[in-house]
């Protein structure tokens, strides 16, 4: 800029009262936007997978591939559980999901998802001991299998919503294209996120079908949703299930779709659709289909990883935020999704960097974020001090 001599004195009180006005304007929103990192707190483990704890305890479980779990509990990371006799764990297979029940504070109840011998996907229920920090093996019972035709597009991931029943996900079968014909197949399993409740009377059945199921007389009763490629990692925030559908080659998506009866029978397109695209079905857009609230093209990545919705108590500017990554990018993200509307989107990369494999997020019993790399790494999500 050129200021005229005559005009020095005027130009030069004018910068002075812009600054002093800017220190007072800019310098509290500046204060809001809290500065973070990652923080690694774990490290040179054999593919970490998984993270949870239970509510309101600083205890935290960290499950591995090969069909090992630990505890963590004040730094200290102890051998809790090991079936990795047990697991088959070769490409997209191995110790995959692991859910607490909700009143596992009670009941020290834990169910793990994997894939064992002639690839055939079980989740078994385990008991904790807190006074040996251990999980009991001789209180492991069989509630659920299903055989799967191939190593990749194995799901794993396991939860449970605000009313008690268990949720798993399990993918179409593997291959591309839907290789097996499961996506569009409600008769199977494969291809869907299963809904089913845990039966605690050892002399009953492990589970039955809840009646509000789309098909609870069909062949495969506890099958959900359908339509789905490998969803890798969904969660619950309150009554609405965020998913994260892996694509084949065009888009990576995230799905928002409330809990229970409300979707039962929904299908989420594939492979009829991937992502917001049509593959199999033209006229796929005058299907009734679930569809994203948010995709991003797969040669930016090349397999989306779900996460949470952040609802912890160290940053309220965060409360409502669902995070979710990239496998090949590294890349963290997040959205808000309210009123069916998708807001506040960031790319967390240029502040938190690049997570090299990353394979999932978790969350502490008090709401915190942690990301997981297959590298070995665990890494909490704090701030900058």
């Amino acid at each position: 800029m050129i200021i005229m001599k005559n005009e020095k004195n005027l130009s030069l009180f004018i910068f002075f009262l812009l600054l002093i006005v800017s220190i007072f304007t800019i310098a509290p929103s500046n204060a809001q936007n809290n500065e973070f990192r990652l923080s690694l707190i774990v490290k040179n483990l054999n593919s970490p997978i998984f993270l949870s704890a239970p509510k309101r305890e600083k205890l935290i479980f960290i499950v591995q591939q090969d069909g090992v779990i630990f505890s963590l509990n004040d730094d200290k990371l102890t051998k809790v559980l090991d079936i990795s006799k047990k697991v088959t764990h070769r490409g997209e297979a191995g110790l995959l999901g692991f859910a607490l029940h909700p009143d596992f504070n009670k009941n020290g109840l834990a169910y793990l998802s994997y894939t064992m011998g002639n690839l055939t996907s079980i989740i078994e229920e385990y008991r904790f001991d807190k006074e040996k920090n251990i999980f009991d093996k001789s209180s492991a019972r069989l509630i659920y299998t299903l055989s799967q035709p191939a190593y990749n597009h194995n799901g794993g991931m396991i939860a449970f919503d605000n009313n008690g029943y268990l949720y798993a996900s399990f993918g179409d079968g593997g291959g591309a294209n839907d290789n097996y014909g499961n996506g569009q197949n409600f008769d199977s399993a494969l291809g869907t996120i299963i809904r089913i409740a845990i039966n605690y009377d050892k002399e009953a059945p492990p589970f039955s079908i809840p009646d509000d199921n789309p098909f609870p007389n069909g062949l495969a009763p506890e099958s959900w949703i359908y339509g789905l490629r490998n969803v890798w990692r969904f969660s619950f925030d309150g009554d609405l299930l965020y998913l994260a559908d892996v694509g084949q080659e065009a888009e990576e998506e995230i799905n928002v779709l409330e809990a229970g009866a409300a979707s039962s029978g929904a299908n989420l397109g594939w492979p009829l659709a991937e992502g917001n695209q049509c593959l199999f079905d033209k006229l796929c857009k005058e299907k009734d289909l679930i569809w994203p609230i948010k995709t991003y093209p797969t040669k930016e990545g090349c397999a989306i990883i779900g996460g949470y919705v952040y609802r912890g108590e160290k940053f309220p500017e965060l409360n409502g935020h669902y995070f979710y990554g990239d496998f090949c990018s590294g890349k963290i993200f997040s959205l808000k999704y309210e009123n069916s509307k998708v807001s506040n989107e960031r790319d967390w990369s240029e502040m938190l960097g690049r997570v090299d494999s990353l394979s999932s997020f978790g969350v502490d019993g008090f709401g915190e974020i942690y990301i997981l790399s297959l590298n070995g790494n665990i890494y909490k999500l704090e701030q900058n001090k």
